[in-house]
Parts: C-alpha cells; sequence; structure tokens
C-alpha cells in the first residue's frame, strides 16, 4: 500500500513528459493559429469549441475541449480536469490531489495525505513511515509503523507483526482470533485460536512457533523452510475426542500415539510399536539387536529379526 502511493504521487510528476495528445471530434478540428516553435503555438477549432497553446518548449499551456479542461506551468503547476474527475499538483511533491467518482486523494508534500472513499480511509504522515487504514463498513483496521509493527484487525482475528523488513523477515508474529474463511478454524466449540512466530527469517528458518488452533496445540523449534514437519524439536498434541500425540527430539526422541495405535523410540537404545486393534505391543532394544512381541497368542522373541522363542 505505501509503495503503491509513493508510486502514485512519482508518476503524477512525470505525467506531463507522456501524455497523448487530445483526439477532436469531427466537427472539432483544430486549426494552428500561430506558429512559433519553440517559443509559442496555438491551434482552435473553427467553432472555438476545441483548442490549446504551448510555450517554452510545452513547459506552460492550456488545453480545452468539451469538458476536459488542461492547464500547466512546469515545474509548478499542473491541472487537469474530466468530470467527474479532476487532479492537481503544485510544486511536486508539495500538494497533490486527485478526485473522482469514488475516491478522492489529498498529499500536502510526504508529511500528510490521505485517500477517502465511501467503504474505506487511509491516513499516512512522513510517507511512507506511518499509515492508518479503517472501514466506514465494517469492523476492520490496519496501520503500520515502517520496520517496526504492522497490525491488522479483521473482526474477530487481529494480526500483529513487529520488528518487520517488509515482512520477509520479522521478530515477533502474533495471530489471534478465529483465522478467516479457508483457513484452520478451530474446532470442538472454541472460537478462538492463537499463533505465535518468534524470528521467522525469510521463511528459511523460525526460532520458535507455538499454535493453539482447534483440535491441537504446538509447539516447536527451529523450522525449517516453514514446514513443522522440519522442526528438530515438535510437540503436537490432540485435544478433545482425538487426543493424537506427535512429538519428538530428532533424533533422540520420537513419540507417536493415536487412539488405535502409536510408537516410541527413544535413540538408539529402546523403542514400543503399539497395536491396540491387533492387541499387539512389540518393544525393542540396541536399534532392533532384541525385540519382545506380545500378543493374544503369545509372546515372541526376536535377535536381528530372526524368532528365537515364540508360540
Amino acid at each position: 500500500m505505501r509503495l503503491r502511493i509513493v508510486l502514485l504521487l512519482t508518476a503524477s510528476a512525470l505525467v506531463p513528459a507522456c501524455r497523448a495528445p487530445i483526439l477532436d471530434g469531427p466537427g472539432q478540428v483544430r486549426e494552428s493559429r500561430i506558429v512559433l516553435p519553440p517559443l509559442f503555438s496555438s491551434a482552435e477549432s473553427a467553432d472555438g469549441t476545441s483548442g490549446e497553446w504551448n510555450a517554452l518548449l510545452w513547459l506552460a499551456g492550456q488545453e480545452h475541449e468539451g469538458e476536459h479542461r488542461h492547464s500547466r506551468l512546469l515545474p509548478f503547476y499542473w491541472h487537469d480536469e474530466d468530470p467527474p474527475y479532476a487532479r492537481n499538483t503544485l510544486l511536486f511533491p508539495l500538494w497533490y490531489s486527485r478526485d473522482g467518482a469514488y475516491e478522492t486523494a489529498r498529499f500536502w508534500s510526504l508529511l500528510y495525505g490521505y485517500q477517502d472513499n465511501p467503504e474505506l480511509r487511509t491516513d499516512y504522515a512522513l510517507l511512507p513511515l506511518f499509515y492508518s487504514q479503517r472501514s466506514k463498513v465494517a469492523d476492520f483496521h490496519r496501520s503500520g509503523l515502517l520496520f517496526v509493527y504492522d497490525w491488522r484487525h479483521d473482526g474477530p482475528t487481529d494480526d500483529v507483526v513487529f520488528i518487520t523488513l517488509l515482512g520477509l523477515a520479522t521478530l515477533l508474529h502474533v495471530e489471534a482470533g478465529r483465522p478467516p474463511e479457508g483457513e484452520t478454524v478451530p474446532a470442538l466449540g472454541r472460537s478462538a485460536s492463537r499463533r505465535i512466530e518468534v524470528a521467522n527469517l525469510f521463511n528459511l528458518i523460525t526460532l520458535f512457533g507455538y499454535d493453539d488452533v482447534g483440535d491441537r496445540r504446538e509447539f516447536r523449534a527451529l523450522t525449517f523452510l516453514g514446514s513443522e514437519m522440519l522442526s528438530p524439536l515438535r510437540s503436537w498434541r490432540g485435544r478433545g475426542d482425538d487426543p493424537f500425540v506427535r512429538e519428538w527430539l530428532f533424533p533422540l526422541y520420537m513419540n507417536v500415539q493415536d487412539e488405535s495405535d502409536g510408537w516410541y523410540y527413544v535413540g538408539p537404545l529402546w523403542g514400543q510399536m503399539r497395536d491396540d486393534a491387533g492387541k499387539r505391543t512389540t518393544d525393542w532394544w540396541l536399534a532392533g539387536l532384541l525385540a519382545h512381541t506380545a500378543a493374544p497368542e503369545g509372546d515372541t522373541w526376536r535377535i536381528l529379526g530372526i524368532p528365537v522363542s515364540g508360540p
């Protein structure tokens, strides 16, 4: 948004260099009256409804045709009027204004400016340092201080970023409230969610993350490439009717559990696999050198995967 406004104002100052001539109607063909280039030239239609004059290498001039009016004295002044549209520039970037059928804009140098329409009002100060945006028809507002914070409030959802490099790298990112439509929505009758990220560097690595959304609560550390699965330290536990567990300290510890099955892994020393449907539990030691399976049909012992005792 802030970059768009800067480009808009810059483009307005450059318009004189790229403006196309007005196309006259068949009855408004302009005939040259005075031709003294580059000092002065003028042209006007026979009925006087279309005409122009230019002076000083086009730096000064006026033009009119129908409801269109244009005046300029560069680099001091520029005016265009095509009702209901109008645009004025005075000693750019000292003053700029734009009026349209839907939106108006005013900028006093880069110190203060605003854009206003029936749905939204946006104010700027020390452009592009600070901006504040507020909806007139919905519970929405957004504000930001360059490189310091960006806060977006949309109904029950708040999204705040602190110490940010244009969103590419952030020190702290907090989301609270029900996520927007199409994203993960809280379950189990819960009306709120929370997400926290600390020290996200270009989405390549995140120092710490916390999600409390719907049916799960998760902690993670050192997340790579924005993927939760690439977190060496992670705890992901379900709640309510789905008490699943996904947690690990790679490669030393892992615990994956659902209602019907699961398995543990503690370094190469010990691990366990559980199958509640088959009523089977297998424990192994020393990276599988020795294993024991307890099942309804009896216990089985294995060495290097080879049964040495069983039913």
